[in-house]
């Protein structure tokens, strides 16, 4: 990559009034008029807003997912609960392991299966005998979850732990009529009655794990919480998890998933939704623009949300996928599990972070407790490259002040092909559509968009243009020699606009 010039300081930036110097009355005028044709709403608009907490998870934009449990050992990818604790023995557990592969790839989150599908746990849990007391794994006496948190903070990675009160296998049962039904049919624990009763104490151990996650552990920045669906036991082990530890964000009521888990998100894209009973406590309702796709999960992982500009709940959007940076499943497999290619890696975090969604990616460790080498070698690669690719901008600016129109120059012409823009979504997401234009021999010439995701298939977008912008958009143009670049805002659904930042690049 040519870097160009040194990057230049926010002085460079110029703001200017797309309405000449008028009269009062008629600058008005015409400023509300231009709204209205560009469909607009006038007048004040209360946008949905997020967070703190969740502006500084998008900001950390890059996750990791460590599935490690029984299913390692027997072959499973979401656990029946039947297995026995004895099977779980890796020889060379090393978390340390986990954490530097995630750090190598450029991660700033890590989640790791505290308790998956299948109700193993790997914490010594007061809740169940199925857990890894009644392991070989350092004779019953081990705490995966401990030794995993504290190669968090060894790193300086924020701690996630993955946790759904949605399917426990261990204490749930599939009746001969297809129906999933309290209590457990395996015996070894005691959760046998139906009904109401039946529902009270599945519902008083999914909140005992998790108050013992959130208790035991200092502070946890994310619960990711598969299937959450905001009624039932969902409330209760949310609310717990909003009186115990406010500042964790959970999957579900803060975040959602793109609907897919083969690392694609919409775009046009927009964070705010609309849930089915206007609280957090349920899903986002579907509209005409959504879409729902057939899988094996349900619930929420299956809708494909666009978002809704005017919706009035922000959930971050994160692209979980666990076939799109290897292959294999969601857990490690002999013979299956394995690595894809640095370029398939690449196009995975323009079509994910590069349209404003985070992404995660799934690192599964081996049986022996281990990143298995393959793995290990194409995280640092990729980290590696997305750091050649956007660590040495020819220009760049942060803080932007508001403005439908930035110019950002530099002192010579040079190629560029790649503009890098962040919206300030602190007062919620506005901009619609956008322009960007570069200044060529005198003259302003339009940017033409080069996005293409060639295995994108609706309702992805395989050639996104210039939309929606949020968290961030990375947008591949045309390459054009230029010093001075123009962002215009065209079309947006509040005032002010306001870019965070913007940055110029020859990607090569």
């Amino acid at each position: 990559m040519n870097p160009g010039p040194n990057p230049q300081p926010l002085r460079h930036l110029r703001f200017k009034r797309q309405i000449p110097d008028l009269p009062t009355p008629l600058k008005i005028f015409l400023l509300l008029i231009s709204l209205v044709f560009a469909g607009v709403r006038v007048g004040a608009v209360e946008l949905a807003k997020p967070t703190p907490d969740q502006r500084a998870f998008m900001d950390m934009e890059l996750g990791v997912f460590f599935h490690f449990d029984l299913n390692t050992f027997t072959g499973q990818e979401h656990g029946d609960g039947k297995e026995s604790p004895k099977r779980f023995n890796p020889t060379a557990l090393d978390c340390d392991q986990w954490v530097r592969t995630a750090k190598s790839m450029g991660a700033k989150y890590a989640v790791l299966t505290a308790r998956h599908e299948g109700g193993f746990c790997l914490w010594p849990t007061a809740t169940t005998e199925y857990s890894i007391k009644n392991s070989p794994y350092k004779n019953g006496q081990g705490d995966i979850v401990r030794e995993f948190v504290d190669a968090c903070h060894k790193y300086g990675l924020k701690v996630g732990l993955y946790h759904t009160a949605g399917v426990d296998s261990r204490h749930t049962f599939i009746a001969p009529d297809g129906k999933r039904h309290l209590g457990d049919d395996h015996g070894a624990d005691d959760l046998s009655q139906n009904g109401h009763a039946g529902d009270e104490k599945y519902t008083a151990l999914q909140v005992a794990q998790l108050t013992e996650l959130l208790t035991n552990y200092g502070e946890i920045s994310y619960i990711w919480s598969d299937h959450w669906s905001g009624g039932g036991v969902w409330r209760a082990v949310t609310d717990t998890m909003r009186k115990l530890q406010p500042h964790c964000l959970m999957q579900g009521p803060d975040v959602t998933t793109a609907g897919n888990e083969n690392g694609y998100v919409t775009y046009p894209l927009w964070n705010a939704i609309n849930t089915v009973d206007g609280t957090i406590y349920s899903r986002a309702t579907v509209t005409k623009a959504d879409h729902s796709l057939p899988n094996d999960y349900g619930l929420l992982e299956t809708d494909v949300l666009t978002g809704h500009p005017f919706g009035k709940i922000w959930r971050s959007r994160e692209s979980d996928t666990n076939t799109a940076f290897e292959r294999g499943g969601w857990f490690w497999h002999p013979g299956k599990t394995s690595v894809k290619s640095l370029a398939e890696h690449v196009d995975l975090y323009y079509r994910t972070i590069g349209l404003g969604a985070n992404l995660i990616v799934n690192l599964p460790p081996d049986d022996r407790g281990l990143i298995p080498d393959d793995l290990v070698a194409a995280a640092k690669e990729f980290g590696n490259e997305i750091s050649r690719r956007f660590s040495k901008p020819i220009a760049q600016a942060n803080e932007v002040r508001n403005g439908d129109m930035v110019e950002l120059k530099w002192p010579k012409p040079c190629p560029i092909n790649t503009i890098v823009l962040r919206e300030n979504i602190a007062d919620g997401q506005k901009i619609a559509a956008y322009t960007l234009e570069a200044r060529v021999s005198g003259d302003w010439v339009p940017l033409l968009p080069a996005n293409h995701f060639p295995t994108a298939k609706p309702p992805f977008n395989p050639s996104p243009d210039f939309e929606t912008i949020g968290q961030k958009k990375i947008d591949r143009v045309e390459p054009v020699v230029t010093d001075q670049i123009r962002f215009r805002c065209l079309k947006s659904i509040a005032q002010p606009t306001e870019l965070r930042s913007i940055a110029v690049y020859d990607v090569q």
